[in-house]
């Protein structure tokens, strides 16, 4: 790919920056944004409109573990690779919709692996953040151009996803995490269920915890998903100032 990806690493052990260092300077598709061994300094730090592609995270450290700093920072990277010396975490990397998860010791044959896989999907999907991206049709060679703008939900089934927009629906092999990449760059969308994201445009109300969307759908808010979308909420509720 054409596309230099920059990397961020948190690691609290200054030799996992530099085993990680190396490795990526050897590859000419990546290149160091920044590194941090304090893991509350990256998330002071760490800003949306870096526009970081892949951050390579430390799950135990001091302070503030990688799983909880996760939750910050899932939306302001394409990518998020955990890299820890416990399996134990295996599962609530999953919660935090981790990529990846790389076992210490790394070595350099794993590393290139995950990179390879990282790299393709970025060449998936090919988008204009501000106004549409194209998926493959069900046919060879055939290409559907799809609005950002006219996309009401993406649901995830399987190996597929469905688009549903206002005049269609569209399904195609890509996985929900790729989507979900190529649609956080516009501020409309958010995942509210391992399942669905949804054009937050689009919603027509909230009961409890179902959320209805204008094509008449209804999704139940997924228990990891709460707290980001009841912040959204909160933000956009008209309060009364009265007492």
């Amino acid at each position: 790919m054409n596309t230099i990806l920059k990397c961020v690493i948190i690691d609290d052990e200054q030799h996992a920056i530099e085993l990680l260092t190396d490795y990526i300077s050897e590859l000419p598709s990546l290149r160091i944004y920044k590194t941090f061994s304090n893991p509350i300094l990256a998330l002071d730090t760490i800003r949306k409109e870096d526009d970081i592609d892949i951050i390579w995270l430390d799950i135990d450290m001091p302070g503030l573990s990688g799983l909880e700093l996760a939750k910050s920072l899932r939306h302001k990277t394409k990518k998020l690779v955990f890299t820890t010396a416990h399996t134990q975490y295996a599962v609530d990397a999953f919660e935090v919709r981790a990529d990846n998860y790389l076992l210490k010791p790394i070595k350099l044959s794993k590393f290139l692996a995950v990179v390879n896989e990282l790299t393709e999907s970025f060449e998936t999907i090919q988008v204009n953040p501000s106004k549409f991206f194209y998926i493959k049709g069900d046919e060879k060679g055939k290409f559907i151009r799809v609005a950002l703008e006219d996309i009401i939900l993406v649901e995830g089934l399987k190996n597929y996803i469905v688009i549903y927009t206002k005049e269609d629906k569209f399904t195609t092999y890509l996985t929900m995490i790729e989507v979900e990449n190529a649609l956080v760059v516009d501020g409309r969308f958010m995942r509210i269920h391992k399942s669905f994201i949804i054009n937050i445009d689009e919603i027509q109300k909230i009961t409890g915890n179902t959320v209805h969307m204008s094509n008449e759908v209804e999704i139940t808010l997924g228990i990891s998903y709460k707290d980001k979308f009841s912040e959204y909420l909160n933000e956009n509720t008209l309060k009364s100032g009265r007492r």
